[in-house]
């Protein structure tokens, strides 16, 4: 059963092996139980493709995204655009990309798993879990 969702920068931290601590912390959420949104392949795309190695680090995220259930964030369009106006008319937006992701996550009722706290908790109703 699919309880997390892994925002972008859990996935670069564990791709970049800049700790184990990500690993065991990857492995203790139990991978099974993660997913991802699909904005966010995109994303390790755009960083791969800008990397020094990036036929090797294609490789190592292709490896980690198989293991790893991605979620349409397609289908969170209407809610997000909400979410957006929202947070102008606060004057407190953040990152179209992140806003996708937080609005995958609450639309699929899953806690998102972020080092980016101060930006998601914008999002009202979302559930986040420091990373």
């Amino acid at each position: 059963m699919i309880r997390f969702i892994l925002d972008t920068n859990v996935l670069v931290d564990v791709l970049k092996g800049r700790n184990q601590i990500a690993r065991k912390k990857l492995l203790e959420l139990g991978i099974d139980h993660c997913a991802i949104a699909d904005i966010t392949v995109f994303e390790l795309l755009c960083g791969v493709a800008n990397s020094a190695n990036p036929e090797k680090n294609r490789e190592s995220m292709s490896k980690l995204i198989e293991q790893i259930q991605v979620l349409p964030s397609s289908t969170v369009y209407r809610e997000a655009a909400d979410h957006k106006i929202r947070l102008k008319n606060c004057g407190a937006l953040i990152e179209d990309v992140d806003l996708l992701i937080g609005c995958t996550a609450l639309h699929y009722g899953l806690t998102l798993v972020t080092g980016n706290l101060q930006h998601m908790q914008r999002i009202e109703g979302l559930n986040t879990m420091p990373w």
